[in-house]
């Protein structure tokens, strides 16, 4: 089982700060650090490092920080041969301000992650059946995550999106080509123009995902865990209580913790196992470094029931 990422890989700039500027300010950071991140390569690496074979599919520059993410890539297990270095575009960069709170503000500058085509995806999809999976994010151009799930449904590829950052206007061919959805709530609220304020309208908002095409809908909702619909039924999933430092990644840590787990038994295990693995992350600072393996989750989940 191959799970194929069509992903985001960025040099994450973290900033410490007591507070997010206002408009004009200029604030002195508590703290910088460097790290690995960008949605598609985070997930690659959870997935990864909790048990997958996992091929990611991208783009980064010829610069430094291409060579330093692809070396961090394979340092966690992830396959890099169809991870291009372009000529043109430079590697994508986020910076990221945290607050004591662990919340945070992301800006992103895409980069090479930008110029990832069709092309790129093609020989990778023609290796896939129906025990794998693609995966894409909404961080890589949309025309080429399109055209890709289409290939790969011909093939009987499970097709697994996560919608983010929230888009409108997403096209609805990748919508209907979508087996698995896992937005959280904005990006949720932004696909079916639903406000999640209270349990009923998650509820809504999943059932309407499904009714666009996705098979399985799993809406994360932070702090009060995720809800899923699908044919194992409709339930929540609680979160674990733990003290955050720093959310980023986190939700791309639940996705690779969950798809590790997919299909091994009850899908409620598997989420079980993706909300501690996310509870783990949002623990420590940084996308990449704070995800967990499939040790620490046992650890966790062992110490937790």
């Amino acid at each position: 089982m191959t799970l194929a990422i069509i992903g985001s890989i960025n040099l994450d700039q973290i900033f410490a700060v007591q507070q997010i500027p206002h408009p004009g300010e200029t604030l002195i950071a508590d703290n910088l650090a460097e790290a690995p991140g960008g949605k598609g390569a985070n997930q690659a690496v959870a997935a990864a490092l909790n048990g997958m074979d996992v091929d990611f599919i991208g783009r980064v520059g010829n610069d430094g920080a291409g060579v330093g993410l692809r070396q961090a890539l394979v340092a966690k297990g992830v396959q890099t041969q169809h991870l291009v270095t372009d000529e043109v575009e430079p590697t994508g960069r986020a910076v990221i301000m945290v607050e004591p709170s662990g919340q945070n503000r992301i800006v992103v500058a895409s980069g090479a992650n930008a110029a990832v085509t069709m092309d790129d995806v093609a020989p990778v999809i023609a290796e896939l059946g129906p025990d794998d999976f693609l995966m894409a994010t909404f961080e890589s151009p949309m025309q080429t995550v399109t055209e890709a799930f289409a290939a790969a449904k011909k093939r009987g590829v499970k097709t697994v999106l996560n919608p983010a950052p929230a888009r409108h206007g997403v096209p609805v061919e990748l919508l209907a080509a979508t087996d698995i959805i896992i937005p959280n709530e904005g990006e949720a609220t932004a696909l079916t123009g639903i406000d999640m304020v209270d349990a009923a309208a998650t509820a809504e908002a999943a059932a309407t995902l499904r009714a666009q095409g996705a098979n399985e809908v799993i809406i994360t909702l932070a702090e009060k865990g995720s809800y899923y619909s699908g044919p194992s039924g409709d339930f929540s999933i609680p979160a674990y209580t733990v003290q955050a430092v720093d959310t980023t990644g986190a939700g791309d840590t639940f996705i690779g913790g969950f798809l590790s787990q997919y299909g091994r038994g009850d899908v409620a295990d598997a989420l079980d196992y993706a909300t501690a693995a996310s509870g783990i992350a949002v623990a420590h600072v940084g996308g990449q470094p704070s995800i967990p393996d499939a040790a620490a989750v046992t650890a966790f989940l062992k110490g937790a029931h």
